[in-house]
C-alpha cells in the first residue's frame, strides 16, 4: 500500500520506518505467492501493473471495511454502556438525594450517572423526551405519561419576623392567614396552574398571594 501510494520504494520504506531491502523482499514474496508482477520497477516513479492496480483497489476496500467495522464496534460499545439520567431540584440536595446517589454508585459502579438540575415542570418534559430517566421534585403534578411516587412528606413551616403579627399566635397558622402576607417561596415557574393540583390548599394560597401582587 505504501509503495503504491508513494510510487517510490525509498519514501515508502521511510514512511514504514523500515529499511528498503526488507520492503523490496516482502513485495517480491507477495508477487511470488500471487504469481503476478505488481510493480513496473524500471520506471521513475514506480508504476503499478494492471494486476497491481487491481490488488491495490481491493486492498483499499478491505482497509476501509476494517475502519468501518471499528467504528461500528465503538458505536455498539457506547450503546451498551449503562446510563441513568437523574433530574433534581436544587433543594433536594439538602435531603437524602446525595446519600442515595452515593449508595447507588457503590452498588452499580458500571452505571454512568448524569445529573441535571431542573425544576419540577422541566423534569416532566425531560422524562417525556428521554433526557432523564428519573426525577426528584417537590411540586405535585398530574401527568398521565409520568409515574409519580411520594418518597416522603415534609412539614411546611412559615418563618416570620419576631414582631410580625403572625408570630403572636400560639396556635398553628391557617393557610388563609398566609394568603394576606407577602410570601417568599419557590419560583413561580413551579406553580403552574395547569399542572398543580387545584385541591392543594398551599397552591391556592400561593396563587392567591401572587394575584394580589404580594
Amino acid at each position: 500500500m505504501a509503495v503504491a501510494r508513494e510510487r517510490n520504494f525509498t519514501r515508502a520504506a521511510e514512511l514504514l520506518h523500515i529499511a528498503q531491502p526488507p520492503l523490496s523482499r516482502q513485495i517480491q514474496q507477495l508477487e511470488e505467492e500471487l504469481g503476478v508482477v505488481l510493480f513496473e520497477r524500471g520506471t521513475r516513479p514506480v508504476r503499478l501493473t494492471d494486476a497491481g492496480r487491481l490488488l491495490f483497489g481491493q486492498a483499499v476496500q478491505v482497509l476501509e471495511g476494517v475502519d468501518e467495522m471499528k467504528a461500528i464496534s465503538r458505536r455498539l460499545h457506547e450503546a451498551e454502556k449503562l446510563r441513568l439520567g437523574i433530574g433534581f431540584v436544587a433543594s433536594t440536595l439538602y435531603g437524602r438525594l446525595p446519600e442515595m446517589i452515593r449508595a447507588y454508585r457503590a452498588a452499580r459502579p458500571q452505571v454512568e450517572l448524569t445529573l441535571l438540575e431542573l425544576n419540577t415542570l422541566d423534569q416532566i418534559a425531560a422524562l417525556k423526551d428521554g433526557r432523564i430517566d428519573v426525577g426528584y421534585g417537590r411540586i405535585p403534578f398530574d401527568e398521565p405519561a409520568v409515574e409519580r411516587t411520594i418518597l416522603r412528606n415534609e412539614r411546611l413551616v412559615a418563618a416570620v419576623p419576631l414582631r410580625h403579627p403572625l408570630s403572636l399566635h400560639e396556635r398553628p397558622l391557617r393557610l388563609a392567614e398566609l394568603a394576606e402576607a407577602p410570601l417568599i417561596c419557590q419560583s413561580a415557574l413551579n406553580w403552574d396552574p395547569r399542572s398543580a393540583r387545584k385541591r392543594d390548599p398551599l397552591v391556592r394560597c400561593v396563587e392567591g398571594a401572587f394575584r394580589r401582587g404580594s
